[in-house]
């Protein structure tokens, strides 16, 4: 989510850099991509009067359900949330993920729909701090237009379960998701029901850099080690909780391989994470379709210096800039709690606006996946 570090800065870059540094600390991952404020299994209530909420264009139901795969190379525990395409008319009721959110639509643990054997695949990654169950409002609506999508609960960077060095060493990130599909495709229920050639990643802020490192990007971490290191910026606000980080037990160089997994064939990211950092050898790898949704009213990484650098490193990505979005817009819309006790998570660069920019970001992805996935529409 940082900014790239020029051999000069003038005083306002960096003040711009520590804002995000800063936020993307404070209250240890409260105010980052992807948080909920309270920890708790989703509950069912009436469904919803809307007859479509997945739009009058869905061509199923969602199904939900909830998997756990091990890695015991790295120890490491994978929950996931997998959204799913159900039979057309099965009743989806709402699920409360986190009260500070809307609720999402869906049916829990429903049969597949069996209209197809096999499904397109799209791997999930929540931001920093976050949890795979509120990126809901993007899984499911894929799922809707016949996707299967997989978000897991990144190890030592989710919420409830993160700390500074589990947030630097964000190359685990991929990594968690080539052990989850090695399992996901194992699975005997699931795994068949997977078109393993038509396999894409998305995500959100440090869930946009996981996206991308699916299909060739690597991680510039020694930026962030450089900054929260150096006498003249270690001290500032921003660098609390990182400045401490034993960077000597961090090898640059494995941060900053190539994570790639050949089986991923797309990206889609959502103001990706650490877009500023980026230099031209750290995407020269990249030959996968990819698009960007970038919001030009994020407060975190301002949109010039993070969102257009990374574009203009990749020409031939599809680039979408959303006016009125914020860095947080890529959240779950707002319920009347999260006004009041998390306004940071709530805020749009234009009020109001964050379901029309989910309305625009979801068409963008199915359209994106069906194209660069080669998916006809069912």
């Amino acid at each position: 989510m940082f900014q790239r570090s020029p051999r000069r800065r003038s005083t306002q870059t960096h003040n711009s850099f520590f804002g995000a540094l800063g936020a993307c600390v404070l209250g240890a991952s409260l105010l980052t991509g992807g948080c909920a404020t309270s920890k708790q299994v989703p509950t069912e209530v009436p469904a919803s009067s809307a007859p479509a909420p997945y739009g009058v264009d869905a061509t199923h139901s969602v199904g939900f359900t909830r998997l756990t795969f091990e890695d015991p190379a790295r120890q490491r525990t994978l929950k996931t949330v997998l959204w799913y395409p159900s039979a057309q008319g099965t009743p989806m009721v709402e699920h409360v993920a986190s009260p500070i959110f809307v609720p999402f639509h869906a049916a829990k643990d429903a049969p597949a729909a069996s209209t197809q054997a096999r499904w397109p695949l799209v791997v999930l990654s929540h931001g920093n701090g976050g949890e795979a169950i509120n990126m809901s409002w993007f899984g499911a609506h894929l799922a809707a237009h016949g996707f299967m999508v997989v978000s897991v609960n990144h190890p030592g960077n989710s919420y409830g379960d993160t700390s500074p060095e589990g947030y630097v060493r964000g190359w685990e990130r991929p990594r968690d998701f080539t052990a989850l599909l090695d399992g996901l495709l194992a699975h005997p229920s699931w795994g068949p029901r997977v078109d393993v050639e038509r396999i894409g990643s998305a995500g959100h802020s440090m869930g946009g850099y996981t996206a991308l490192a699916l299909v060739g990007a690597r991680l510039n971490l020694k930026f962030l080690a450089d900054v929260c290191t150096s006498p003249a910026t270690r001290a500032h606000l921003g660098c609390e909780e990182l400045r401490d980080v034993d960077y000597s037990r961090i090898d640059f160089a494995e941060a900053r391989a190539s994570y790639q997994d050949s089986r991923v064939r797309a990206a889609f990211a959502m103001a990706p994470g650490m877009a500023g950092t980026y230099e031209a050898r750290d995407v020269a790898d990249i030959t996968a379709p990819v698009a960007l949704v970038l919001a030009k009213g994020d407060e975190l990484m301002p949109h010039e210096e993070n969102g257009v650098h990374l574009a203009k490193l990749l020409p031939a990505a599809k680039t979408v800039v959303l006016e009125d979005a914020a860095h947080f817009t890529f959240l779950p819309q707002c319920a009347e709690l999260g006004f009041k006790v998390a306004p940071m998570l709530c805020r749009d660069a234009k009020p109001g606006t964050r379901a029309d920019s989910q309305t625009r970001t979801n068409a963008e992805a199915v359209a994106f996946f069906r194209r660069a996935l080669d998916v006809q529409a069912r």
